[in-house]
């Protein structure tokens, strides 16, 4: 999914609102779009390449903000490959989250396809029942 449609999206996570689309959340941080409420947080990169380094990036980038007062969770939406599937990324990501487990506030990381996240015209519920049978969690 390209970023533009992906930004013009409306996702939802209980009764979050939509924080920034692409904006700067903390210095060289632009995550492709944040829900927010308080000071909790739904994090969500779009990404269609499958370089590893993308995704650790942006794993590393959350826990950083997700720190202090702030707490949330980290979705990556991927466009599947045969080198990048949700499995795949769940797996290289999992020795990274435990490392930094310890260090921020950073609660759950999810790994979707493209296709199972927006099904229709409308993504599904982050964390609602249908998007938790389809994401792979980072454990």
């Amino acid at each position: 999914m390209k970023d533009a449609l992906f930004k013009k999206l409306d996702h939802k996570y209980l009764d979050f609102k939509t924080f920034t689309r692409g904006q700067q959340l903390a210095e060289g941080y632009k995550p492709d779009i944040v829900l927010k409420k308080s000071s909790k947080y739904v994090i969500l990169e779009s990404e269609h390449g499958p370089s590893r380094k993308h995704f650790l990036g942006g794993l590393v980038k959350a826990g950083k903000f997700l720190s202090g007062k702030n707490s949330g969770i980290l979705v990556f939406v991927i466009l599947i490959k045969t080198n990048t599937t949700e499995y795949q990324i769940s797996n290289h990501l999992s020795q990274y989250l435990k490392w930094i487990k310890p260090l921020t506030n950073l609660e759950e990381v999810y790994v979707i396809s493209d296709v199972d996240y927006c099904p229709g015209k409308n993504p599904l519920e982050i964390c609602g029942t249908e998007f938790l049978t389809v994401a792979e969690r980072v454990s």
